[in-house]
């Protein structure tokens, strides 16, 4: 009992400092409600009501509805905020240009720091520095076109497990949800390629690691749109602390086993140690910076981490788009299937190379305006150091500047009828009429995503395999499963489809 009092007022106190801090922050940007363009906006609220108690595909929904007024209204930017958190929206390339092309303003918005105690260290959220730059460049050589290309082996293999996987429902005649088997085969191809380790989660109808990214990732963005939950002591009350703790603490020991797996096999001499770079994976490379005190054992984990979230979440989004996208356009999809058939042949076995993906341009052009229509991340932020003028406004130190393909792909002043699937949007001579920002779906300068490339050719030689085997047919309507605002934009009710043996 005596315990009570001094806990009750060690929350209070916690209260009062995270009110404190908002309420500083309120008074900071509250004026620059009317001084940009934006939707009205409540003096302590702000836009709080627009976001709060929705799930991330109804915010995903709220925010286009922001962006395609503005867009009609002439605008180039928006603006909302939520509480003391501020937001800016640039809605074409030429805007955005200003803060992609910044070499100072380069560190991540202020609600990434959810994911801190996860990927804080990890090249994806670190603050521009020293220590980023050195991160970037130890990576980079994982990245290197030879290098990718030895892992054409696996990419064929894993590829070849998911559509075996997929053939029972193709003989059933089941109605199928592509979402959760493109997960668990780029995660198994993350982990052969990148981490020399041997995990199977194809063979598995779930997968913990899995799941934990997933609910970890809706927790973040309600934790961003909902302000209550940024005071701890209620965030604990609420219960979605110890929520948090759990899905981290499963993701980080996932990991952690594969690095200790890998360790091992380096340290018995059951793998043989690499002194090139250019031959070493991913890990390895990790692994003989943390030998030679370059990185700490808790840097490898945390830029372990950061790769195998963002190697295989989002290729597995950008498939999952592609299947979603081509079932609903049937002659496009037969297209794609001709194109890659005068390439590599009927033979659904057949392994796909570099020298054949080359070729195939219409099936290019596809894959992008997938990404321009469901952009694989909706958006990134950067949260400024100093003053800024973007658009002709300026912007306050310390908000946030969307990098967003969501708002960007589909400013209909740029795409004409944006809604529409057409691949011939990327012709040459349609791209040349447009800003080079006006397509960004691995954002660009400096901070642009560094396993693009690696992602790009997985993603291919998973659809060319797909197709090859399947027909897909689409089992719902166009906007029945749509894209949700978390930190990738997978599909709020999975890709349900039919497939039909080609062969």
């Amino acid at each position: 009992m005596s315990l009570i009092l001094p806990c009750l007022l060690i929350i209070l106190l916690l209260f009062i400092v995270s009110f404190w801090k908002i309420m500083k922050n309120i008074l900071k940007y509250r004026k620059y409600d009317d001084l940009l363009p934006g939707p009205p906006a409540h003096p302590i609220f702000g836009n709080t009501k627009t976001f709060s108690n929705k799930t991330t595909e109804e915010i995903f929904q709220a925010l286009r509805d922001l962006f395609s007024e503005a867009v009609e209204k002439g605008q180039s930017l928006i603006r909302h905020r939520i509480l003391g958190t501020f937001y800016v929206w640039p809605l074409d390339g030429k805007t955005v240009s200003k803060i992609l092309e910044s070499t100072t303003e380069l560190d991540k918005g202020g609600p990434y720091e959810f994911f801190n105690d996860w990927l804080g260290g990890g090249t994806l959220l670190e603050g521009y520095g020293e220590r980023w730059r050195s991160h970037r460049k130890m990576l980079t050589p994982t990245f290197h076109f030879a290098k990718l290309e030895g892992y054409f082996e696996v990419f064929n293999t894993e590829s070849r497990v998911v559509v075996d996987c997929l053939d029972k429902f193709a003989k059933s005649g089941e109605t199928v949800d592509l979402f959760p088997f493109f997960k668990r085969c780029t995660l198994d191809t993350i982990c052969k390629t990148a981490m020399g380790a041997k995990v199977d989660a194809q063979l598995q109808n779930s997968h913990p690691y899995i799941t934990a990214i997933e609910q970890a990732l809706q927790l973040g963005v309600l934790y961003a749109m909902n302000p209550h939950h940024q005071i701890p002591a209620i965030y604990w009350a609420l219960g979605h602390q110890k929520k948090k703790d759990e899905y981290f603490n499963i993701m980080k020991t996932f990991t952690r086993n594969v690095i200790a797996e890998r360790r091992t096999a380096r340290e018995s001499g059951e793998v043989e140690k690499e002194t090139s770079k250019r031959n070493m994976n991913f890990l390895d490379i990790l692994l003989s910076n943390e030998e030679s005190s370059v990185l700490s054992p808790e840097d490898l984990r945390q830029e372990v981490d950061t790769f195998m979230f963002a190697g295989h979440d989002t290729t597995t989004t950008s498939v999952s788009w592609v299947c979603w996208n081509l079932a609903h356009h049937p002659d496009i999809q037969q297209n794609v299937y001709e194109e890659i058939v005068s390439v590599f042949g009927e033979d659904p076995n057949e392994d796909v190379t570099t020298e054949g993906i080359k070729k195939l341009e219409y099936t290019e052009r596809m894959l992008k305006e997938s990404k321009r229509i469901c952009p694989t991340v909706p958006a990134v932020l950067r949260q400024l150091i100093s003053d800024m003028e973007i658009g002709g406004v300026l912007i306050p130190a310390g908000a946030n500047v969307a990098i967003a393909p969501m708002a960007i792909h589909k400013n209909a002043n740029i795409y004409q009828n944006p809604d529409i699937f057409d691949p011939d949007r990327f012709l040459p001579e349609e791209t040349a009429k447009r800003h080079a920002y006006d397509f960004i779906p691995f954002s660009a300068g400096l901070r642009n995503c560094i396993g693009q490339k690696f992602a790009q050719l997985n993603e291919k030689v998973m659809v060319i395999h797909l197709l090859k085997n399947f027909k897909i047919e689409p089992m719902g309507g166009y906007y029945s499963t749509k894209q949700v605002f978390e930190p990738v934009g997978k599909p709020s009710n999975g890709i349900p489809v039919r497939l039909v043996r080609r062969l």
